[in-house]
């Protein structure tokens, strides 16, 4: 269920008590499966409901008039889009499924009365737009300043901290469904670029790629080369915060 991977991803941060486990798991919504490379979201769509991820792997990304495409982020299990929806009308841009996906979808209206049922899950649903704008900082500071070895470096071990966050993947690695197109246009490369530093990664025994697995064969090297400090994931903050509220 939706509602598990929800509240597999807050409970990873959050000693949530009875209340507020039963809170997310009697939350009302439709499942929804869409397939892989379906469109979700088209910029300029009227928005009306919040998606919460289940299952599966989509992008949010934004299309110039020529068809360049710049990925702003990867959903992920336990993520949710679009919040933007409790403010806005339309969508400012789109979101695609890279596989298969799973997603509950849930009015808005629900959702607000979730927020005033318990002020720890207000908390924690605030977290995590703090954690998503954090990601979007990081990756403006990848793009703009990183050499293609560190963004690339930098980029699968955000998604392999993120997806330990989900429970998803193991500790040296995790299935990686995104193609190289995927990851060019998220780090502003060409996808022959992108092949040629993940073979020299490969080549420099720091990561191994086989059937479809991203493996870190040295990932405190890796995170070395590429200055990946995970401290703007802001877990610890969040722990400490909690425990004084």
């Amino acid at each position: 269920m939706a509602r598990k991977a929800l509240l597999r991803r807050i409970s990873f941060y959050a000693d949530l008590d009875d209340n507020d486990k039963d809170v997310i798991i009697q939350l009302k919504g439709h499942e929804k499966r869409f397939e892989r490379n379906s469109d979700l979201i088209d910029a300029g769509q009227e928005l009306d409901s919040i998606l919460i991820v289940k299952d599966g792997w989509a992008i949010r990304y934004k299309t110039l008039e020529d068809g360049r495409r710049q990925v702003l982020n990867v959903l992920l299990p336990g993520d949710m889009f679009d919040l933007q929806v409790l403010v806005a009308a339309e969508a400012d841009h789109s979101v695609s499924t890279i596989t298969t996906l799973d997603a509950l979808s849930v009015k808005p209206s629900v959702f607000r009365g979730l927020l005033t049922e318990s002020g720890r899950l207000t908390l924690a649903f605030w977290w995590m737009q703090v954690q998503e704008e954090a990601f979007l900082r990081e990756q403006i500071v990848r793009n703009g300043q990183q050499t293609a070895r560190e963004r690339i470096g930098h980029f699968l071990l955000e998604l392999h901290r993120r997806l330990q966050i989900a429970d998803e993947g193991t500790r040296d690695g995790f299935r990686m469904p995104l193609t190289q197109t995927v990851i060019a246009d998220a780090l502003g490369l060409t996808p022959i670029h992108t092949n040629r530093v993940l073979r020299q990664l490969e080549r420099d025994e720091l990561i191994e790629r086989e059937k479809g697995w991203v493996v870190f064969k040295d990932a405190g090297r890796l995170a070395e080369i590429c200055q990946f400090d995970p401290s703007y994931f802001h877990l610890d903050a969040f722990r400490m915060r909690l425990g004084r509220d």
